[in-house]
């Protein structure tokens, strides 16, 4: 008996944790759960009577219910409590031992199940954390980029339909006007219209539902065997003194719950001392007429403790509770005293960990939200510097180009045609950057950067040097992001007369100089451009560095030849 106990209970653990094998060993566990009943039954009604006690099958009903799916489970734990019922009533056992062989496979299956069940479906729910912070990230970047690539689409398709219009000065400075909005909004953080949808947790409404029933279904069924006992007692009845105390068993069960439904919506039960000690009363005062049944509870009662006590108090707590069952039965054997303490230890410790993973999944909701924020935030962003560095000098090209057609217009139109021609290149090479800019593993090329900044800058009169090496793979498409925004800082801030561009390889880095003349004021001074690139460049572990002197101004940007890429690929 004792062996085949031992080899169901060992069997258990690889059941709860092998996932679809579970089914091969519920079979072996079957059988070494009943041999004794069905070998005692060979040997006749007494030596099964001897052998096998009821309520014993526990772990066959968690292992029914963690191994087969839908309606055939219940169905099965439905006949493995008629087993169980059936064969006491067979053995002719007393009443309450009936009611403890249906009872007990029920509590202690639930409870072992909705463990098994519980703590998988948290740790799942765990791993999709960072599938859901990327779906959340991809979802944000794909918003904000429609508006972005919306804005820049119908922006500069409309000043490229203003420049055609070239003795219209009315036309000319809407496009301007049109081109500087545009830049301004293009340059600043798309603005989210909306809050960020927080996905659902699939498996959290399966974890709420299993965990609520298993608790109260365990907490009815040992209140009714504490009726039970009560009721056995030959001793009592509905009209001794004793039954008085029936009525405190609601009562615990009250406490109880609402001790509980506090502990799982996270905070803490009001008056918390004044409830405990109510809690304790009603399950320990009829000891004070010899009446142990409401110690069937007791269990429960430490768990509670467990959530609620603070400190190291609370496991010396527990321990006593549960000792204090052990004690009132010590004089029915040694063996009886050990079985109520660990049996009321066990029931604690499923009290706590139902109810802390119940709780722990709201507290996960709440996370879910806060890291679906964050991470939209950081794509925000993101898109933002991508934006700043990818669109912006083309943006701002445009506004250059259209200010200085306007101007010219009437003093002399054949420049100011050239204008509005390098206005709409300029138009036709911001729609292009747009298309592209956010198709997946597109790199900007450094020799394409090299030929763009040369001739944007030409195109504003500056002489142009460059003294480039070849650079290849993420070092240059990490270069090209910082070139193009030095290009536009150049553009905005400074009316060069030359601009030199410099790309050397050296002691395993690449370093990139951008040195111009005719530098304004505020060139230079810390603004979003230079904050993204210095971001950049440290994800990589390179650096930024500025110096001015007079009005000429050098930039000067560094990175391994060879480094994992953390940048953007756009």
């Amino acid at each position: 008996m004792l062996a085949c106990i031992v080899a169901v209970a060992a069997l258990q653990l690889p059941i709860s944790l092998s996932g679809g094998r579970r089914a091969v060993l519920v079979i072996p566990q079957i059988v070494l759960n009943w041999l004794p009943l069905v070998a005692g039954a060979g040997a006749g009604a007494g030596a099964g009577a001897g052998e096998w006690r009821g309520g014993g099958s526990g772990f066959v009903v968690a292992s029914v219910l963690l191994a087969v799916s839908g309606p055939w489970a219940w169905s099965l734990v439905a006949l493995i409590v008629l087993v169980e019922g059936g064969a006491a009533i067979m053995l002719d056992l007393p009443p309450v031992l009936v009611y403890y062989a249906i009872i007990a496979p029920i509590n202690g299956g639930l409870i072992l199940y909705g463990l098994s069940r519980l703590v998988d479906l948290v740790d799942r729910a765990g791993r999709e954390r960072a599938e859901l912070a990327a779906r959340a990230g991809e979802v944000e970047r794909l918003r904000l980029w429609g508006h972005v690539h919306s804005l820049v689409v119908s922006s500069v398709s409309a000043v490229e339909r203003l420049a055609r219009r070239e003795r219209d000065p009315e036309a000319i400075r809407r496009a301007v006007a049109i081109a500087r909005e545009a830049l301004q909004r293009v340059r600043s953080l798309p603005a989210a219209e909306a809050a960020v949808p927080v996905p659902s947790g699939g498996d959290d409404p399966r974890v709420l539902r299993l965990a609520t029933p298993i608790l109260v279904v365990t907490h009815a069924l040992s209140i009714g065997q504490s009726i039970f006992n009560f009721a056995a007692d030959a001793g009592l009845g509905l009209g001794s003194g004793h039954a008085a105390y029936l009525a405190l068993l609601p009562v615990t069960l009250a406490l109880q719950f609402w001790h509980l439904a506090a502990l799982r919506a996270g905070t803490r039960p009001r008056r918390l001392a004044w409830t405990l000690a109510a809690q304790a009363v009603a399950i320990y005062a009829p000891l004070l007429q010899g009446d142990a049944y409401g110690l069937a509870v007791s269990g429960f009662f430490a768990g509670v403790v467990l959530l609620c006590v603070r400190g190291l108090v609370a496991w010396p707590l527990c321990v006593v509770i549960c000792a204090v069952a052990a004690l009132e039965s010590w004089p029915r054997g040694p063996a009886v005293a050990v079985y109520q303490v660990c049996g009321a230890l066990a029931t604690a410790l499923a009290v706590h960990g139902l109810t802390r993973l119940a709780a722990l999944v709201i507290e996960l909701r709440r996370t879910r939200a806060e890291l679906v924020e964050v991470t939209a935030l950081r794509e925000r962003i993101k898109v933002g510097r991508d934006v700043h560095d990818l669109l912006g000098r083309g943006l701002t090209a445009i506004v250059l180009h259209a200010e200085l057609a306007l101007r010219l217009l009437r003093a002399d139109p054949v420049r100011a045609s050239e204008q509005l021609e390098r206005v709409a290149d300029a138009a036709r090479a911001v729609l292009t950057d747009a298309a592209r800019v956010n198709v997946p593993g597109h790199r900007l090329s450094l020799a394409a950067e090299l030929d763009s900044a040369r001739a944007v800058l030409e195109s504003t009169g500056a002489i142009v040097r460059i003294e480039a090496t070849s650079v290849a793979g993420s070092a240059g498409s990490v270069l090209a992001v910082v070139l193009r925004e030095a290009v536009t800082n150049v553009l905005r801030h400074s009316t060069p007369y030359e601009c030199v561009i410099e790309i050397a390889v050296e002691d395993g880095h690449v370093r990139l100089r951008v040195t111009n003349d005719g530098a304004s004021h505020e060139f230079g001074e810390p603004g979003a451009g230079l904050r993204n690139l210095r971001a950049r460049l440290a994800a990589v572990g390179g650096e930024l560095t500025t110096t001015r002197t007079g009005d000429r101004f050098a930039l000067l940007a560094r990175t391994p030849v060879d480094h994992e890429d953390l940048t953007p690929t756009r």
